[in-house]
């Protein structure tokens, strides 16, 4: 991974709290999907984010949601230009497979790369039986990374 790219924000980007750099793994179906599906609109930034995807590692949050941290190889890919250090950049509702309100999926980003899938599990139940990204509902149109090119 490239300096500066990942969970932590600093060194190699892959030094974020409890885990060492061998703890990072390839993206799984569920997660590279996931992401698929949360950056697939036509802005810069999400173009940007999206062509991440390919260049992700991921490593388990410790929390009992299906959350991941992700490292990003800053060798390998541009940042994405954002206004704030950190921020969420992609976001949306969470439904479970009888249609109810299960919560919200949260993306963010650091220093214009990918750092974190959160998923907020209202009942902690997950998604069974669904897959992460068929439990996405409406997304959230954030626009938080999008710079002032992209608004014109």
């Amino acid at each position: 991974m490239g300096a500066g790219a990942g969970a932590a924000g600093a060194g190699t980007g892959q030094e974020a709290e409890g885990g060492a750099a061998d703890d990072w793994e390839p993206l799984s179906e569920d997660v590279r999907r996931t992401l698929e599906v949360l950056f697939d609109g036509d802005s810069d930034a999400q173009r940007g984010f999206r062509a991440q995807i390919p260049h992700a590692e991921m490593r388990r949050d410790c929390c009992s949601c299906p959350c991941v941290l992700l490292s990003v190889d800053a060798d390998r890919v541009a940042a994405v230009p954002m206004e704030k250090g950190t921020d969420s950049v992609a976001g949306a509702s969470l439904f479970n497979a009888q249609g109810g309100y299960d919560g919200e999926a949260t993306v963010l980003a650091s220093g214009g790369f990918l750092v974190d899938l959160q998923f907020c599990d209202w009942e902690d139940r997950g998604p069974d039986p669904l897959r992460l990204w068929e439990w996405l509902g409406p997304r959230h149109d954030t626009g938080r990374a999008d710079t002032p090119q992209d608004a014109g």
